[in-house]
């Protein structure tokens, strides 16, 4: 049996904020003045009463910064972290850079997605959202890119063995003395055509 003490928590945790209920332009002013312009809870509280919307309780503001502010933390340390990575020469190929970067976004944009702190989640803006689809998209465009790179550089070396095999064969058919139509039927043997 779950205590009346547990069960209102649960109500509590599953009901929005009032952050949360707040329009998604004022939410994006929030993370604006606060992470890009470094604004003072006080300082936001006082805009957002300038805007109408005074109930928002010094604390709810506090915990929506302190979530920002956690998720800001945590894409900065993941960006110092694979740019130090990208400098350690022969450390990582292309491709396994690209994929760690895809792995590290895409666990920040979870991370954001669903980050609780004191019961409230990260919201992205629109803004936001766009940024980080069109990051993983890119992401996943260059690693397309490297993939048919290396599918064709794997093709070309194929091709050119083949090619010094056949004249290896050839070359190795006319020094034992024999006939042009054998060594052309070697030929066509090892590259499988008439080219």
């Amino acid at each position: 049996m779950v205590s009346p003490a547990a069960a209102k928590a649960a109500r509590k945790k599953n009901r929005p904020s009032t952050i949360d209920r707040l329009d998604p332009e004022i939410r994006e002013l929030i993370g604006h003045l606060r992470v890009d312009l470094g604004w003072t809870l006080d300082e936001i509280k006082g805009r957002l009463a300038e805007l109408g919307q005074g109930h928002v309780s010094r604390s709810a503001l506090g915990r929506h910064v302190r979530s920002l502010e956690d998720v800001s933390a945590d894409l900065r340390e993941t960006t110092i972290y694979a740019e130090a990575l990208a400098r350690v020469p022969g450390n990582t190929s292309q491709s396994q850079m690209l994929d760690m970067n895809a792995q590290l976004l895409q666990a920040n944009m979870f991370k954001m997605m669903l980050a609780a702190r004191d019961g409230e989640g990260v919201l992205l803006n629109t803004k936001e959202a766009e940024q980080f689809s069109g990051a993983l998209r890119n992401i996943a465009n260059m690693r397309k890119a490297d993939l048919d790179a290396i599918e064709k550089a794997a093709a070309l070396a194929a091709r050119k063995a083949t090619k010094e095999a056949a004249e290896k064969a050839v070359s190795a058919a006319r020094a034992k003395g024999l006939s042009k139509d054998t060594v052309e039927a070697i030929r066509f043997a090892v590259l499988g055509s008439d080219t």
